[in-house]
């Protein structure tokens, strides 16, 4: 079992600094070993200032029957200009990621190890909760 990160980030400035540096945390918690492995994506969306959000919290996309890779959208409230920020954020926001992997994977035809994956989710975020964050200048 694995996560992955990716999205779409249209900030700018310090809150697109401050998703990125969660971002690789995300991504270096479980990495994909290899192409069989399941993947849970925690997929980011960041909003430009002059644009409404088209959704808000978490949400699930759809699954293939054949997909490994389980994206869960969560949409990053404006105005998180730190890492911290940004990570606090997430970590309240995991329970709900992992309630759809659970609840939302298919569990007939093409069985998928949803309690696995929520146990990723559920370890990305006691991960992140004892995480002392160490601030890093921007690039």
């Amino acid at each position: 079992m694995a996560i992955s990160t990716g999205g779409i980030v249209e900030d700018w400035g310090p809150p697109r600094w401050a998703l990125q540096e969660v971002k690789k945390q995300v991504a270096t918690f479980a990495p994909r070993q290899s192409d069989q492995d399941y993947v849970v994506d925690v997929a980011f969306r960041s909003w430009h200032l002059h644009k409404e959000p088209e959704f808000t919290g978490v949400q699930a996309a759809m699954v293939g029957r054949k997909q490994r890779r389980f994206i869960v959208w969560h949409s990053v409230p404006k105005g998180l200009d730190t890492a911290e920020a940004v990570r606090d954020w997430l970590v309240s926001v995991l329970p709900e990621t992992a309630r759809l992997v659970r609840e939302y994977l298919p569990g007939k035809s093409k069985s998928y190890p949803s309690e696995e994956l929520a146990a990723e989710i559920d370890g990305l975020r006691e991960m992140l909760l004892r995480t002392e964050y160490v601030v890093h200048s921007p690039t």
